[in-house]
């Protein structure tokens, strides 16, 4: 299992260029912005992403045909993915702190460019990421990467046509509503609350993966 983790991450350091693009083009935009918070969630919030391109990697590459030979069961094949996910979350998380550490002691922007909230918005963001992981990775394995992208697709236009209607009924209706309470519960709980909704995501997620895995054949 540890060799499966380890062929994703080889597939992450392969792809260091792109993440000194993004890195880069990430930057100049927060200096045009006069606030860091992009450049400080953009390379990590990628790296967690990159979970769902290492499945379209093993497809390229029909890697399930010599993976399926391991001693390991589709079980721990899967917890193998999830495993990825939890390693990319530390070392994204080290990353984002490193950029914020570099940007204050170099560049030293004012407290609207850089401050200790935006840590807390790096974390939510970084756990919102692994909450789209979990949407995936079921649907990858029961769909495949293919299908997959229209199966969310059609979930996510779903979605966004409720909240039109929803949207719409409410300017419609001349319907009031408060969102101070919302606001500030974000601000005073959303890291403990994000945390608590991956948590619960990612354990129904795994099972879901391994159910559908299983019943799986190549």
């Amino acid at each position: 299992m540890k060799a499966l983790i380890i062929k994703d991450l080889l597939f992450i350091k392969g792809s260091w260029k792109n993440l000194l693009v993004l890195f880069i083009g990430s930057l100049l935009i927060s200096v045009a912005l006069g606030n860091y918070l992009l450049a400080m969630v953009c390379v990590p919030v990628w790296l967690l992403a990159s979970g769902i391109n290492t499945f379209q990697t093993d497809e390229f590459y029909n890697t399930e045909s010599y993976t399926l030979s391991f001693p390991l069961t589709r079980k721990k094949i899967v917890l193998s993915k999830y495993l990825f996910s939890l390693v990319m979350l530390v070392i994204a998380t080290w990353i984002g702190l490193i950029i914020y550490a570099i940007v204050a002691l170099i560049i030293r922007p004012g407290f609207n460019g850089l401050n200790t909230d935006m840590i807390k918005y790096l974390i939510m963001l970084e756990l919102a990421s692994l909450i789209v992981d979990a949407v995936f990775y079921p649907v990858i394995y029961k769909f495949g990467c293919e299908k997959s992208r229209l199966v969310l697709m059609s979930i996510i236009m779903l979605l966004l046509g409720i909240a039109a209607i929803i949207s719409a009924y409410i300017n419609t209706h001349d319907i009031k509503i408060d969102l101070t309470n919302f606001v500030n519960f974000i601000q005073d709980n959303g890291v403990f609350a994000v945390a608590g909704i991956t948590i619960v995501t990612l354990i129904i997620s795994y099972f879901l993966s391994v159910k559908f895995y299983k019943k799986k054949d190549y």
